[in-house]
């Protein structure tokens, strides 16, 4: 998918997921791997990829490892009209589940995780289930959230004018 990116599939992926030591001592060697999961964005946009990049090793400090989406959750909420950069009830929805997932974070228009090899198997679970979560913004959350604020409206009608 990406140059100079291993990639691996579905079944390779569950192995990952299980700390299949082999795929470990790859991402130890500092091998960057493309890992397409079993899970798929609503709409067009295909199934969830989740790219593993090593951090450059630090001395006496385990293998860093940051987990990835590649920014696709970004782009299927943008696709299924929940934009990030206009919509104030969504921005505050998915960055406070980021906020709430040690290690979690958006940068560069990517959700990612900090992790490290001995860790990255549990992080893998973490970082997939948040995925989840976010993805499923559009059904649950984000009614919810508006609901929230209709109700804060109502009572204090100066604040927001719905």
């Amino acid at each position: 998918m990406v140059e100079g990116v291993t990639d691996i599939g579905t079944a390779e992926f569950a192995e990952l997921m299980a700390g299949d030591r082999r795929l470990l001592d790859r991402l130890a060697q500092g091998e960057r791997i493309c890992a397409v999961t079993p899970f798929r964005y609503p709409g067009l946009r295909g199934q969830v990829v989740a790219y593993l990049t090593p951090c450059p090793p630090v001395p006496d400090e385990p293998r860093r490892v940051v987990v990835s989406d590649g920014g696709g959750l970004i782009k299927s909420l943008d696709e299924q009209g929940l934009d990030l950069a206009v919509d104030m009830i969504v921005s505050k929805t998915v960055f406070h589940a980021v906020r709430d997932v040690k290690g979690a974070n958006i940068g560069s228009g990517e959700l990612y995780i900090d992790s490290d090899l001995a860790h990255l198997p549990a992080d893998m679970w973490r970082f997939l289930q948040l995925m989840a979560e976010l993805v499923g913004l559009r059904h649950s959350k984000y009614k919810d959230a508006l609901l929230h604020m209709s109700s804060r409206g109502e009572q204090q009608p100066d604040l927001i004018n719905w």
